[in-house]
């Protein structure tokens, strides 16, 4: 495993002159990119928003992935559940004990990469099951975390330069501060793990939907989708804000640029970019909405190595809260809401409420 330190995020844009979002117009305008010919899809609606703009995207280069696997198991005496935990061998902190994790090296999926650090540090090669938690810190630095099975393999006991060994631990013990940890900030993504555990068993295998998996797309920058969501108190009725041009949800089911969006450069944090886009599409935005809360959608692909285009395009889960009913939209001619009802549709946009939610971390 390679040091997962951050790398520091260059911006390859300089500083903004203008702290204001620009509109991107609706119509007429071209989407364009340095990337070269042939290394993206072009989008078939321009961004709504801008800020900054990344001229190109290359990991280890500008932004940094890291894959981590969570894998849990019923404890061999009593109750509870046991982790499996990595003991580290880099200097910083050889000894210490950590999640399986590592980054993405340029050439590989986020899958690939969680598979492979797996592997070399605990000995086990697993199933990567379902994308359970994104950690996002900065603009430049993003965790993916898995919840993995075990296919075939035994514990790792032969030292080398990934890891020094590899054992389970019980939850409680871990929690209890009883192991000592590289860091504490696994014990939220254990938690994550735990949830969605719990998730599951309570769920019948046939009710199950389809989980939510990295789409193995290049993208030419860093995207967020912001899927907006409004129910009533009884939960009886959902609305989605969407671009006035979807009309029906069968349009919103088969469309791929159905959502509010932004494309941002490396000087804006990620909470920045949230802030400013909830008070660029509904009046006192972080007065009325949630701080998003989940994952919906994730495409990324960090290959070919030559390629420009490593970036990452994310639709957030966001809330509109109960107690605020009423929403002015700061541009109503642009978006509307929606109301979905139809069981298909709710599923495919994660929006049924016994679905499991893919957190988000924003460190």
């Amino acid at each position: 495993m390679t040091s997962e330190e951050n790398v520091a995020e260059k911006s390859d844009a300089p500083s903004p002159n203008v702290q204001t979002m620009e509109k991107i117009p609706e119509e007429g305008v071209e989407e364009t990119s340095s990337a070269p010919p042939g290394d993206q899809k072009p989008l078939s609606r321009p961004v709504d928003m801008q800020l900054g703009k990344c001229r190109w995207v290359r990991l280890l280069d500008n932004i940094t992935y890291i894959a981590c696997g969570v894998v849990l198991r019923k404890a061999e005496c009593g109750d509870g559940l046991d982790v499996l935990l990595v003991q580290e061998a880099k200097k910083n902190c050889r000894g210490k004990w950590y999640l399986p994790a590592g980054r993405v090296e340029p050439g590989e999926t986020i899958e690939n990469a969680v598979r492979r650090e797996l592997k070399e540090e605990s000995g086990f090669t697993c199933s990567t099951d379902e994308l359970i938690c994104l950690q996002v810190k900065g603009s430049g630095w993003y965790r993916f975390v898995y919840s993995c099975t075990i296919q075939k393999g035994s514990l790792k006991t032969e030292p080398d330069e990934e890891s020094l060994a590899a054992q389970w631990f019980g939850i409680e013990q871990v929690r209890n501060k009883e192991v000592t940890l590289r860091s504490s900030d696994i014990l939220k993504i254990i938690d994550e793990a735990v949830r969605y555990r719990e998730w599951k068993s309570k769920v019948n295998e046939a009710d199950l939907h389809p989980p939510i998996q990295i789409v193995n797309e290049n993208q030419p920058g860093l995207f967020v989708e912001f899927m907006m969501v409004k129910r009533s108190i009884d939960l009886s009725k959902t609305e989605v804000l969407v671009h006035r041009s979807i009309k029906t949800e069968e349009q919103l089911a088969s469309a791929k640029d159905a959502f509010p969006t932004v494309e941002f450069g490396f000087e804006y944090f990620f909470p920045m970019v949230v802030s400013k886009c909830y008070r660029h599409l509904i009046e006192e935005g972080p007065n009325v909405l949630e701080a998003p809360s989940g994952v919906v959608s994730v495409a990324c692909l960090p290959s070919p190595v030559e390629s420009l285009s490593h970036g990452l395009r994310v639709r957030l889960f966001c809330q509109h809260k109960k107690s605020q009913r009423k929403s002015n939209l700061i541009d109503p001619n642009r978006y509307h809401w929606l109301q979905v009802n139809a069981p298909e549709v709710l599923a495919k946009f994660h929006l049924k409420t016994d679905q499991f939610k893919v957190a988000l971390h924003m460190l």
